[in-house]
């Protein structure tokens, strides 16, 4: 998608690295589609920039139409419901990595997601938003970007663009109730640190560094080679302790209509501004631990 819109930034693309089997090989959603999400907000970051929160309303809004456009073509939005596979056990990676099927059909998704995020269709709807939604006096709460500014105040590792953009992981991605923003914000804050710098790797590192980290998936207890793998997996399974799910429409009970349904929403919810913090929480200890 940085290729596509000639947009190359290294430290964007290793922080989504944890979003990898949907989100740290949780099966959660694919990270095709939370990947795309973030493009979105990429391709349309000259609204983002205007700091209007009827500008967000509308990136998040066309961030929501494409994952409604992957749900009807692939038939969900999560990893386990399309591959069935269990990353986090051998008998899982062995299932994914010695099927050619599997893998051939997770390459054909980003390759129509990529034709999709390219293209000029969808840009109407998107703009015929702008007619109909009207905000409201109440100011946006962001849980991915709340966490992320967090997350950066607490041990001065962030990036102001990927603030600005993580507004479409809102209610689940784009409000769609998937996986949960405020996890999304500490995975994409640990993995500015420990995240895959792809561009700058060789091959040969690369292969070393996916072979360490799925390895490290397996491990009940973390070993010596720690990665963005081991303590991303770490932090998920302490922030599904807290939260009892990492899914938005599980934490939450409900679906969101638009952005300012989203809005009175995060107002009032006490669970969702103490999942915010506890995320930023692990996210900082996770980076603090683990820095060298």
């Amino acid at each position: 998608m940085q290729d596509a819109l000639q947009d190359q930034d290294d430290t964007l693309l290793k922080a989504l690295t944890g979003l990898e089997g949907g989100c740290v090989a949780n099966g959660s959603t694919c990270g095709i589609a939370s990947g795309g999400a973030l493009g979105i907000a990429l391709k349309h970051e000259q609204y983002l920039q205007q700091d209007d929160p009827q500008m967000e309303a509308f990136v998040l809004n066309a961030a929501g139409q494409y994952m409604d456009w992957f749900r009807e073509t692939h038939g969900t939005t999560r990893c386990w419901d399309r591959n069935h596979v269990d990353f986090q056990k051998i008998t899982g990676q062995l299932r994914y990595f010695l099927s050619a099927q599997k893998i051939m059909r997770c390459i054909t998704m980003a390759g129509r997601s990529i034709q999709y995020l390219t293209s000029e269709n969808h840009v109407g709807d998107f703009r015929d938003a702008t007619a109909t939604e009207k905000m409201q006096s109440c100011s946006p709460v962001h849980c991915a970007q709340e966490v992320l500014k967090l997350v950066h105040s607490k041990t001065s590792i962030g990036n102001k663009r990927l603030e600005r953009l993580s507004i479409v992981l809102d209610g689940g991605i784009g409000l769609r109730g998937a996986l949960c923003g405020a996890l999304a914000g500490a995975i994409l804050s640990l993995n500015l640190v420990h995240g895959f710098n792809l561009r700058q790797m060789s091959y040969g590192t690369n292969i070393k560094k996916f072979l360490i980290g799925h390895i490290n998936l397996i491990r009940k207890k973390p070993g010596r080679n720690q990665d963005t793998f081991s303590i991303g997996k770490q932090l998920v399974n302490r922030f599904r302790e807290q939260a009892g799910s990492i899914e938005c429409s599980i934490i939450t009970g409900r679906q969101f209509h638009d952005m300012e349904d989203f809005n009175r929403h995060m107002e009032n919810s006490d669970i969702c501004k103490d999942l915010i913090h506890a995320s930023a929480v692990l996210a900082a200890e996770a980076i603090q631990q683990t820095s060298i």
